[in-house]
């Protein structure tokens, strides 16, 4: 089983319908509402891949918190534990895209994730210390990773930062993680270096194994993915692909990976692997795409190799 600790949320996606976005504007275009948040959809993801997962986070006593449950369960996940708050609302992620759906800029309601305290860890910690693996998102503040990652200190963690505010909430508790997947922003403000060059990013991630990480995989969106396990150091490079939404890939490459951690692949296999959900997330029109399985990225990897 992976325990997945993060935010769950109500997603709202604006996009224009026309050739450009056109800002301090009204756009003509679309809106769009789906069940979200960064764990939530890594969870989703992951059971799509066949994995068996439960999810701990906080929901509001209404009709959004209603939803995520009731969706997610559909999905495949364990929802039994998550705590629903009758004084904070169900948390919401605005975003409106521009004309090649990518992010133009977006604005979350996260607060409730700060309900994810010690008591409640505490409440569950013994139907969840088996997890083989646990994947935490950045929506969770300083104190609280601290206190998750010395509770389940024998369990192999992955720490997705969501965000460069975030990150700066696991500065204290980097060698803790067994694997790591900002971006290229993200790992700059971690590791506090400027990343251009292929050196830069190879002292990037010496500089987190040098902390205590594993497993590092830094994410540059079009570029590829640079990993590093402290031996084997690399760049991925992806291919040139019809975009459809850009907003779920790093969900999905999350999955990816905490997949193969799971299924102890090497690192190269984890990032090639990885790498393709993300591509399965782009090519969708949804945030996530329901036909992901690990079948059919093995059967690509496959087709590839021959």
């Amino acid at each position: 089983m992976v325990l997945v600790i993060g935010g769950a949320n109500i997603d709202i996606f604006g996009y224009p319908s026309g050739e450009k976005l056109i800002k301090h504007d009204s756009n003509p275009g679309r809106v769009e509402f789906s069940t979200g948040g960064v764990g939530r959809n890594i969870a989703e993801n992951i059971s799509l891949l066949g994995l068996p997962v439960t999810f701990l986070g906080v929901v509001g006593d209404d009709d959004s918190g209603r939803l995520i449950i009731r969706e997610s369960s559909e999905a495949g996940i364990d929802m039994s534990m998550v705590k629903i708050s009758e004084e904070e609302k169900t948390s919401v992620y605005l975003c409106i895209l521009d004309e090649h759906k990518d992010m133009d800029v977006a604005v979350c309601q996260m607060g409730i994730t700060d309900l994810i305290d010690e008591d409640y860890i505490e409440r569950y910690y013994e139907k969840t210390k088996k997890a083989e693996l646990i994947v935490l998102d950045g929506n969770l503040k300083a104190l609280k990773l601290q206190y998750i990652l010395n509770r389940y200190q024998d369990t192999k963690v992955l720490y997705d930062p969501v965000s460069t505010s975030k990150a700066m909430n696991a500065l204290e508790c980097l060698g803790q993680f067994y694997c790591i997947k900002p971006n290229r922003i993200e790992a700059e403000a971690l590791s506090g270096m400027s990343l251009l060059t292929r050196e830069d990013f190879y002292n990037a991630c010496q500089f987190f194994h040098d902390k205590g990480v594993e497993l590092v995989f830094i994410t540059c969106g079009s570029e590829g993915v640079y990993f590093s396990n402290g031996r084997d150091f690399d760049l991925l490079k992806v291919e040139t692909i019809e975009i459809e939404n850009v907003t779920g890939a790093g969900d999905a490459f999350a999955a990816g990976l905490a997949y193969g951690i799971v299924m102890s692949f090497d690192i190269r296999k984890m990032a090639d692997f990885a790498v393709r959900c993300s591509k399965m997330a782009i090519i969708s029109k949804d945030t996530i795409n329901k036909q992901i399985s690990a079948k059919r990225i093995m059967e690509d990897m496959e087709n590839d190799s021959n």
